[in-house]
C-alpha cells in the first residue's frame, strides 16, 4: 500500500505490527504535533496506556512528552501496540 507521506513510510518501517490506520494516524500526530494515546507495550513487557505529545521520530526510537510521567520519554516505535485516540489539534 503506498504511503502518502514519507513519516508514515517512517512508522511503518519501524512498527512494522501496526494497521495502515494506526500508522497514518502515529505519522499525522507527528506531522501536525497533535497529541496521541497509543497501548504501548514497555520492555517489562507490561501494556500501559500513554498519551504523547512533541512527538519528535528517532528511528527506531520516537521522543515525547508523556502525560503519564509528566517528562520527556523515549518510546521505540515497534512496542506501540495501538492507537487509540489523536486529540485535536
Amino acid at each position: 500500500m503506498p504511503f502518502a507521506t514519507d513519516t508514515e513510510e517512517i512508522v511503518a518501517g519501524y512498527a512494522k505490527h501496526l494497521s495502515y490506520s494506526d500508522v497514518r494516524q502515529v505519522a499525522h500526530a507527528i506531522d501536525t504535533g497533535a497529541a496521541i494515546t497509543v497501548e504501548y507495550i514497555a520492555t517489562s513487557g507490561n501494556r500501559t496506556v500513554r498519551t504523547l505529545s512533541d512527538l519528535e521520530p528517532d528511528p527506531p526510537y520516537l521522543d515525547a512528552w508523556c502525560h503519564l510521567r509528566d517528562a520527556e520519554r523515549v518510546f521505540t516505535l515497534s512496542r506501540i501496540h495501538s492507537v487509540m485516540s489523536v486529540m485535536p489539534e
